[in-house]
């Protein structure tokens, strides 16, 4: 049967290119010490059909700050920072111990646990530094912004406007692309061990990850957790993380059916060494048509709302992988085609 139809929906996450290990001088300037070894970052505007979305999914094994002098910072949209370990039989396992600051006011948090930070709209968030690293493999970190295209304003001490300019374009002049949409703020905050404070203003805006939730289906998720807009101060997103080891369909069969939102499934591996392999082969049915589409790759499965398609039914497993399902309303929603 022709894909042709549905194929633009079904994309490798490395469509979005890889950041690597290897990095220029310039983008050493953005990536700190305790930032992503390698990580894939697809965006709306770009890579997922011009959904008000933008997804990271890296690997970190570094300690120190991500973005020593330019951080904090902030973007015009809402966003879940979501930090997971990469231990498929413990989802209450983070293998990290990070410090995280929320506001101008610099209000410190540390944790070492799997974590989702909510950072609203206009809202000053970071410098985010690895304390601890007590993984061998390390931990993973995504983002789930609510904006197609990604974009942030720098407001940290470290750097003027002047070089933040320069280091872009020789960036751009070595090869490295700068998907991220940047400007330096007005008003500078220093970061230091001087000016954070410890408060719990925004302790609201820091949650654990637990509570793990069991769903219907042998190839469902061996743990998972699932968080709504009510969880998430009231964002109109919801999203759901699960580790998964077992072939079958999600949802024995059910059928065809569509959300009324628009909804992304991210599956990606957990192999911090090879961020292109997933582990497992999945197949899902695409459109009335029950056109079939396989991959066996990190891949985004991009489903506009409205857009009818089938369970996903996991053909094999050879190592467990993850799944994020990200659905761009406060709850969750799914109406059945008969």
């Amino acid at each position: 049967m022709s894909t042709q139809k549905y194929g633009h929906l079904i994309k490798p996450l490395s469509n979005a290119g890889i950041s690597g290990r290897e990095r220029s001088p310039e983008a050493k300037k953005f990536m700190g010490p305790g930032n992503a070894d390698v990580i894939v970052w697809p965006n709306g505007r770009d890579h997922l059909e011009g959904l008000a979305v933008n997804f990271s999914w890296g690997f970190y094994t570094g300690l120190g700050e991500w973005h020593p002098g330019m951080d904090p910072h902030m973007h015009t949209y809402p966003e879940c920072l979501i930090y997971v370990g990469l231990d498929p039989s413990n989802i209450e396992y983070l293998g990290g111990e990070m410090q995280y600051c929320l506001g101008r006011e610099l209000e410190v948090y540390t944790f070492d646990k799997p974590t989702v930070i909510i950072a609203p709209k206009g809202l000053p968030h970071c410098p985010a530094i690895t304390k601890k690293v007590t993984d061998p493999k390390g931990y993973s970190f995504s983002i789930i912004s609510l904006g197609a295209e990604p974009n942030s304003t720098w407001m940290g001490d470290g750097i003027d406007e002047e070089e933040f300019n320069k280091m872009q374009e020789l960036a751009e002049k070595n090869g490295m692309k700068v998907p991220m949409k940047s400007s330096i703020g007005k008003k500078r905050i220093k970061y230091s061990e001087d000016t954070v404070t410890h408060g719990n203003k925004y302790a609201r805006y820091v949650k654990p990850l637990k509570s793990p939730s069991n769903t219907p289906g042998p190839g469902n998720p061996d743990q998972s957790v699932w968080l709504f807009g009510r969880d998430l101060e009231g964002i109109d997103l919801n999203f759901s993380w699960g580790y998964y080891s077992k072939p079958g369909s999600w949802d024995k069969g059910e059928g065809l059916h569509y959300h009324p939102v628009d909804e992304v499934l991210m599956f990606v591996g957990l192999d911090p060494k090879d961020i292109e392999y997933l582990g497992a082969e999945i197949e899902i049915d695409m459109g009335m048509e029950k056109e079939k589409h396989v991959f066996n790759t990190p891949t985004s499965v991009i489903l506009p709302a409205g857009t009818v398609h089938g369970s996903i039914n996991v053909k094999s497993v050879e190592k467990p992988y993850g799944v994020y399902l990200i659905s761009l309303g406060p709850e969750h929603t799914t109406i059945s085609v008969k």
